[in-house]
């Protein structure tokens, strides 16, 4: 599947190229498909490594001797346009970005900040402004370097799991890409990141990296990124599981098909509270070892009741860390403040730290469960 969609990706130009005729056009031959980027902190402090991940075409050529799709080059140097430059002087090929499917940073170098490494990427043109971002936990340039049993290229097996599996899972996040990340430097708000940790040849994508002035804060779980989604409302479809009294079995699972939640400020006696309206709707999805012998009606009363407290808890417990440990503001909180309450806002924006850090947060939250699933109780 991979190997397709590469082909299909690198063949693009081709075909676009096959309907003009322009006397500067680069034939495919000559260019070199960058299609992922990892970046971290040299040995050196003031350098930093870059991992180029190329496509080689060849590979998908009956008749061709390439049976790796993909290569990997590292080159050192003081910033990211600067290795580009030593990777072109390198090959007989013009390096190109735009089938790059992902930017990795590792957490050395995340901690150092990101405004300086990214900026070729939020001024050139060729990268696609869609283009994911996630923190290695680690050196980034070591996922490059992975080989996976399935055979699929790593930039593209990190690029459909951010895209995709975000979709199934509350613990994974694609938020940002390089079009948010734009917008973040320019307005100047705290964010988080993918994260990523390579475990043997396997990734675990579960949780977030928060930062804070684009400097890498700290790591959220898989769990607390659940809250955190929460708060920032950009969750729709997923799975939550919490432990049940030892009366009515081990586990219960809830498929949740449908989720509102919006965060607002609200000033009371010159105090901030941040008021988050949740709304989650599901159906009962597995039950592992029951033992109530409870009619439907009185198990979804019960199960509602902790399914809502397991959402309050992680997501008061979420947002404590990123405000009190991280110091960060990743809920944009500050430009709500701004638009909800203007006058407040210029009276005490040079105090906004002290605010934050004292804003209380309060969940007006509910959980609906339709469906216990297809085996009745007697």
């Amino acid at each position: 599947m991979a190997r397709r969609m590469l082909l299909f990706l690198l063949l693009i130009p081709l075909m676009l190229l096959s309907t003009t005729s322009c006397w500067d056009r680069l034939e495919i031959e000559d260019q070199a498909f960058i299609i992922g980027v990892a970046v971290d902190q040299a040995e050196d402090p003031d350098k930093i490594t870059v991992t180029f991940q190329i496509a080689q075409p060849q590979a998908f050529i009956a008749e061709s001797q390439v049976a790796e799709p993909f290569f990997n080059i590292k080159e050192t140097a003081e910033d990211v346009t600067a290795a580009r430059n030593q990777l072109a002087r390198g090959i007989n090929w013009i390096p190109t970005m735009e089938h790059c499917q992902v930017i990795l940073v590792g957490e050395e170098l995340a901690r150092e900040g990101l405004k300086k490494h990214m900026d070729f990427a939020l001024r050139t043109h060729e990268v696609r402004r869609r283009l994911q971002i996630g923190v290695v936990q680690g050196k980034a340039g070591d996922i490059l370097d992975m080989k996976f049993k399935s055979d699929l290229v790593p930039s593209f097996v990190i690029s459909e799991m951010m895209n995709q599996n975000s979709q199934y899972t509350f613990s994974l996040t694609d938020y940002m890409s390089i079009g948010s990340l734009h917008v973040a430097s320019v307005e100047n708000y705290d964010f988080i990141l993918s994260r990523i940790i390579p475990i043997g040849e396997k990734l675990d994508m579960s949780g977030g990296a928060v930062f804070r002035n684009f400097h890498l804060s700290g790591w959220l779980s898989g769990e607390e990124l659940i809250g955190a989604r929460f708060l920032r409302g950009d969750v729709s479809s997923g799975y939550l599981t919490v432990d049940l009294p030892p009366d009515l079995g081990d586990k219960v699972m809830l498929r949740v098909f449908e989720s509102q939640s919006e965060l607002r400020p609200e000033i009371r006696d010159d105090k901030l509270y941040a008021i988050l309206d949740l709304r989650l709707e599901g159906d009962i999805n597995e039950i592992v070892n029951p033992r109530a012998k409870l009619t439907d009606s009185e198990f979804i009363s019960q199960c509602r009741a902790l399914f809502e407290n397991y959402v309050k808890t992680i997501i008061t417990n979420t947002f404590h860390k990123v405000q009190r440990e991280y110091e960060s503001d990743p809920f944009r909180l500050k430009e709500k403040l701004e638009s909800y309450y203007p006058e407040f806002w210029k009276e005490n924006a040079d105090n906004w730290d002290e605010i934050y850090q004292s804003a209380e947060l309060e969940i007006e939250g509910e959980v609906r469960i339709r469906r216990i699933g297809e085996i009745k109780s007697r």
